[in-house]
C-alpha cells in the first residue's frame, strides 16, 4: 500500500511542472528588448556622449561664421591725452580746447562708448581640418553608440533566458524535493513498522536535505537573474518578471559555418576607422598651422558724455594676415605628436581586427560544439528517464529499495537540468555570434 502510494507521488511530481504564480509582469523577448532600448542607462549614457560630440562639432562652425561682440564702457579721467581723445570721439572739439593751459590741465572728462565688433574668418586651413576631425569623431561616437545598443541587446537576451533557465531549474528541483520528502516520510513509516532500519531513515534525510539545499540555491540564482534583467530593462527590482518565450525548445537545425561575412562593417570597427580618419585630419590641421591665416574685421562705435548716449559715431573695417613663422617649436611638436597618435590608432585597429577575427572563429566552433552537446544531453536525459521508469516498476513489485529509486530520480533530474543548460549554452553561443557579426542568425 505504501509502495503504491509513493510510486503515484513520484510519477505525479516528475510529470507535472511546478509553477510559481508570484510574477506580475509577463514579457516576451522582443518586449524586453524594446524596454531596454528605452530605459537602459548605458544606452542613455551613449546617447549623451553623441550629443556632446555633436556639440563639439557645432563649435567648429566658428571657422566659417562671424564672431559678433557688443560692449558699453564708461570712463572718467583727467589724463590730458585721453581727455582730448574723448572730445575727438564725441565730436565736440572747439578752438578753445587748443589752449595750452586747458590741454595740460583738462580737468575731469567722461566718455561712454558703445561698440559693436565683427570678426569674419576668411582662410583658416588648420581650423577647416580640425572641423573635419571633429566631424569624424562625431560619426565615430554614433557608431560606438550603435555598438553599445548591440551589446545591451546581447546582455538582455542572455539575461532573459538565464531567468528562464533559473525558473526551469527551480521547477525541476522543486519536484525532486517533493519526491525526496515523500521518500523520507515513507521510510520513517517503514521504520516504525519494522520494515526499515534507522540508517535508511538517515540516508533518506540526507538526500532530502541535499535536494532542498539545491532548490534554495536555484531560487537564489533565480532572484539574481531577475535583478540583473530588471537592471538592464530599467525596471524596479520589486516588479516581478515572467518570461513568455520558452527556453526548452531544441534548435531546428545546426548552424552552418558562417561564410561571406566582414567584421570591417561592424559598428565598433567602423568607429575605429572614423577615429583614424579624425587622426589623419588632425595631422593635416597641425601642418596647416604653418600657413598664414586671413581674417576680416569691422567695428562701429558710438561715444557720448552721457550714459548710453550716441551723439557721435565712427567705424573701422579691415583685413589681417597673420603668420607665425616660429612658435618655439610648438607647431612642429604638435605635428609629430599627432602623427604618433595616428600611428598608434592604426596599430590598435589592426590588433582589434585580429582579435575580433579570433572571437568570430571561436564563436563558430562554440556554436557547433554546443549543438552537439544538446544531442548528447538529450540522449542522456532519455536514458535516465527510462532507467527511472524501470526502477519505478521494480519498486512497485518490491524489487527495489527506496534509496535506489531516489538515486535514479536524482540522476534523471540532473540529466534534465543538463539538457536545459545545454540549450541555454547553445542560445548564448548564437547570441554571441549575432553580436560579433551584427546580424540576426536563424537557428
Amino acid at each position: 500500500m505504501l509502495r503504491n502510494r509513493f510510486t503515484k507521488v513520484l510519477i505525479f511530481f516528475v510529470a507535472i511542472p511546478f509553477f510559481n504564480n508570484a510574477q506580475t509582469r509577463s514579457l516576451s523577448l522582443q518586449e524586453a528588448l524594446n524596454l531596454a532600448a528605452e530605459n537602459n542607462l548605458n544606452i542613455k549614457s551613449a546617447e549623451a556622449r553623441i550629443n556632446a560630440a555633436k556639440a563639439s562639432y557645432r563649435m567648429t562652425n566658428s571657422v566659417f561664421l562671424p564672431g559678433i561682440e557688443a560692449s558699453h564702457t564708461g570712463v572718467s579721467t583727467n589724463d590730458p591725452l585721453s581727455a582730448f581723445g574723448f572730445k575727438l570721439k564725441q565730436e565736440i572739439v572747439q578752438q578753445a580746447d587748443f589752449d595750452p593751459a586747458r590741454l595740460n590741465d583738462p580737468g575731469s572728462s567722461e566718455n561712454f562708448g558703445t561698440k559693436l565688433e565683427i570678426q569674419q574668418p576668411l582662410l583658416n586651413l588648420d581650423g577647416i581640418y580640425a572641423r573635419k576631425a571633429a566631424k569624424s569623431q562625431f560619426e565615430a561616437m554614433n557608431y560606438q553608440a550603435t555598438r553599445v545598443r548591440k551589446n545591451i541587446e546581447y546582455e538582455v537576451k542572455r539575461a532573459y533566458f538565464m531567468l528562464e533557465l533559473a525558473e526551469s531549474s527551480v521547477e525541476v528541483l522543486g519536484r525532486s524535493v517533493k519526491v525526496a520528502e515523500e521518500a523520507l516520510r515513507l521510510t520513517k513509516n517503514n521504520e516504525e513498522q519494522g520494515f526499515a532500519k534507522h540508517a535508511d531513515v538517515l540516508e533518506a534525510s540526507v538526500r532530502y536535505e541535499e535536494r532542498n539545499n539545491q532548490l534554495q540555491e536555484a531560487k537564489n540564482n533565480r532572484e539574481a537573474a531577475h535583478d540583473f534583467l530588471a537592471h538592464l530593462l530599467g525596471l524596479e527590482f520589486s516588479e516581478q518578471i515572467t518570461t513568455t518565450d520558452s527556453l526548452v525548445q531544441p534548435p531546428a537545425q545546426l548552424l552552418s559555418t558562417q561564410t561571406g561575412y566582414s567584421i570591417e562593417n561592424r559598428s565598433d570597427v567602423l568607429a575605429f576607422q572614423k577615429q583614424i580618419e579624425a587622426g589623419e585630419n588632425m595631422v593635416k590641421s597641425n601642418k596647416m598651422k604653418f600657413v598664414p591665416r586671413v581674417n576680416a574685421f569691422g567695428a562701429v562705435e558710438w561715444n557720448d558724455d552721457k550714459l548710453l548716449g550716441t551723439s557721435a559715431n565712427n567705424y573701422i573695417v579691415g583685413a589681417s594676415l597673420s603668420w607665425k613663422l616660429f612658435n618655439g617649436y610648438k607647431n612642429a611638436g604638435a605635428v609629430q605628436q599627432s602623427r604618433a597618435q595616428l600611428d598608434e590608432a592604426k596599430y590598435n585597429y589592426q590588433d582589434y581586427l585580429s582579435q575580433s577575427q579570433i572571437q568570430v572563429n571561436n564563436a563558430i566552433r562554440k556554436v557547433n560544439l554546443n549543438y552537439n552537446r544538446i544531442q548528447s544531453s538529450k540522449l542522456a536525459k532519455e536514458q535516465a528517464n527510462e532507467s527511472l521508469r524501470i526502477r519505478t516498476n521494480r519498486f512497485e513489485q518490491g524489487l527495489e529499495k527506496t534509496a535506489d529509486l531516489l538515486m535514479s530520480e536524482a540522476l534523471a533530474s540532473g540529466k534534465e537540468l543538463e539538457y536545459i543548460q545545454s540549450i541555454y549554452n547553445y542560445k548564448q553561443a548564437i547570441f554571441e555570434m549575432e553580436l560579433l557579426l551584427e546580424k540576426d542568425i536563424n537557428e
